[in-house]
């Protein structure tokens, strides 16, 4: 007879195991904690983490608190006051209701829970240690929970080493209590990172004053609100015009029953709804809120009740839809009715009206005192290229150039390009410059080769970039986020090309920026690099210098629109034939295509 080789694991090793589902990393943590505290009814939350939440986490709440028998029955596994049968499931009103996580979370850490009810004299304080109830007894203490939570993970060192830095999980922290602030306004919360506030709402019950502390005053002035209702679905929130964009998928929120849910269904509804006002590199702010019968909705099929199932996925995206469409055709000029896509102003980017705002919109930097070996050799003024382009207009008509329709046909004196040998000819659509070389015909990209050019330049400079000294200071508003990672990465900064003064809660001033990139688009660039190192990807120190040349590089460029005179294209296609790999630009993409004399006899038919 052989031996059994199925056992029962202990109450421990059970819990523990049920943390690598509920507890993935101190943000986590923070989650469950701060729903049990909004299931409790609390009008007030305060979160205090240190080192990214691993060493100590304590949330702080006014609920209704617990009593000492359910305070101790709160820490076994599959405890809750949340459900009593298997039918409750399917009509679940609270944002907690399994019964894991405190265990969980006391399972791989030292956990301590303090809890008193309005009707109590005394406390009752619990400890626990790895699992083990450690102490269990009456204490003084506040109505409402203090739940504290240090050394996550100490006896599970091969999950505590996959963590990333305290920097990118104290990040993962902010986004999740900002998410469950607009998802409960009427509640009050506060998040304190290493005895510095960096999180503050006011609780007044206002979706949109919980964004602006959030979000920054300035960015609800570009909102649109949304109010929607069909067959008894309700879709509200607010949604940003389409002159604000974001990079990524971090600046939307979906709230569904008052939960926080990732939804590629509702993700997709909203992009759909933008249609053609948005270029495919950019993302609406949005925050949504949707209440349909609770019936109608699965939140059960996901450990971290993340993500939810609908009944009806057709009826969801179509009135999430409707919604958004709605928002923005009621903000559309009434003389652009007829085109939603050209209702909004496409040429103006969210940098401009930024800058404007301030008084900074085409304003000029210092010249610089010699030309160093990064400055452009064909271009011969201070300002701007946006800010030249006039010029450059007149200085076309006073030499008597002739624009025969999109193609800039001067007979100017051809002289090959040094290493690739091209005559320039001209330019087509502001955007291609078209030359003559030994071996065919050459279409450049105009912003490709710049962008190579610039990156190349940028790059052969050892230790800080090069930068510009503004000659008026870039007045910058950051969210609370933001301001935190500027703070932790200043010498990141620093070495980017960036001097960066605080001097507000949230509020910089920039009074020098990497070379050639416009004062202009200082929000943004500073905004593109924020994004790098909010922890998605942590790039290390190479990484993240040749993603910001990169950004520089394009932002500082020429863009399709910008006319060249001959002299400025054959400077330009001279300096790109002096890089190492002038065919495609940093992010690879083509900056040449050559067509030999065989290619256009095939495409004349003459073969």
């Amino acid at each position: 007879m052989t031996a059994s080789i199925i056992r029962v694991l202990d109450e421990n090793t059970a819990n523990k195991i049920a943390a690598g589902e509920v507890v993935e990393r101190p943000a986590s943590v923070v989650k469950e904690l701060v729903e049990n505290a909004l299931d409790a009814y609390s009008h007030a939350i305060e979160v205090t983490i240190a080192d990214g939440g691993v060493s100590f986490i304590r949330v702080i709440d006014d609920g209704v608190g617990m009593n000492r028998a359910d305070a101790e029955l709160a820490i076994l596994r599959h405890a809750t006051s949340k459900i009593s049968t298997a039918d409750d499931l399917f009509s679940v009103h609270s944002l907690g209701f399994r019964g894991e996580a405190l265990p969980s979370i006391a399972s791989v850490s030292r956990f301590s829970l303090t809890t008193r009810p309005h009707d109590a004299e005394l406390a009752t304080y619990v400890e626990v240690a790895g699992g083990v109830v450690i102490d269990a007894r009456e204490a003084g203490g506040g109505v409402g929970t203090v739940v504290t939570v240090a050394d996550l993970f100490y006896n599970t060192p091969a999950r505590r080493k996959f963590l990333k830095a305290p920097a990118t999980e104290s990040g993962h922290i902010h986004d999740i209590l900002g998410k469950l602030a607009l998802s409960h306004p009427d509640v009050a919360f506060r998040l304190v990172n290493n005895d510095r506030l960096v999180l503050a709402t006011p609780g007044s019950g206002g979706l949109l004053a919980a964004m602006a502390s959030l979000y920054g005053p300035k960015v609800t002035g570009e909102l649109l609100p949304v109010s929607h209702e069909e067959e008894g679905l309700v879709v509200g929130g607010y949604v940003a015009k389409p002159t604000l964009l974001k990079s990524s998928r971090l600046w939307q929120t979906f709230i569904v029953n008052g939960r926080v849910v990732a939804s590629r269904l509702i993700a997709k509804a909203l992009d759909n709804a933008y249609h053609s006002l948005l270029p495919k590199s950019g993302h609406p702010l949005a925050v949504l809120t949707i209440v349909l019968p609770a019936e109608t909705v699965d939140v059960n099929v996901h450990p971290q009740k993340s993500e939810i199932k609908f009944g009806d996925d057709n009826k969801i995206f179509k009135a999430v839809y409707r919604a958004v469409s709605a928002a923005l055709a009621a903000a559309q000029p009434e003389q652009a009715a007829a085109s939603p896509a050209a209702a909004w102003p496409r040429g103006m980017q969210q940098q401009e009206n930024f800058g404007n705002q301030y008084g900074h919109g085409q304003q000029q930097y210092a010249p610089r005192p010699s030309a160093p070996e990064y400055a452009s050799a064909w271009r011969e003024t201070p300002l701007p290229f946006t800010a030249a382009r006039e010029a450059i207009r007149q200085e076309e008509a006073m030499a008597g150039i002739e624009i025969n329709g999109d193609f800039a046909a001067e007979t100017a004196e051809e002289e090959p390009v040094a290493g690739m040998s091209l005559a320039p000819l001209g330019q087509v659509a502001d955007c291609y410059i078209v030359a003559r070389g030994e071996d065919g015909l050459y279409i450049i990209d105009q912003h490709a080769a710049h962008e190579r050019i610039l990156y190349e330049r940028l790059g052969a400079a050892s230790g800080r970039i090069p930068v510009q000294t503004l000659l008026v200071p870039v007045f910058i508003d950051l969210d609370p986020r933001e301001a935190m990672l500027v703070g932790e990465h200043s010498e990141v900064f620093r070495d980017l090309g960036f001097s960066l003064e605080q001097v507000g809660p949230a509020a910089f001033r920039l009074t020098e920026m990497p070379a050639d990139v416009p004062p202009g688009e200082a929000r943004d660039f500073l905004h593109d690099i924020l994004v790098l190192l909010d922890g998605r990807a942590a790039p290390s120190a190479a990484e993240l210098r040749h993603a910001c040349l990169q950004t520089a590089a394009c932002r500082a460029a020429v863009k399709a629109g910008d006319r060249l005179s001959m002299r400025q294209i054959q400077a330009l296609l001279q300096e790109l034939a002096a890089t190492s790999l002038p065919y495609t630009c940093p992010h690879g993409r083509p900056a040449i295509v050559r067509f030999s004399a065989a290619d256009l006899a095939k495409l004349f038919k003459r073969t």
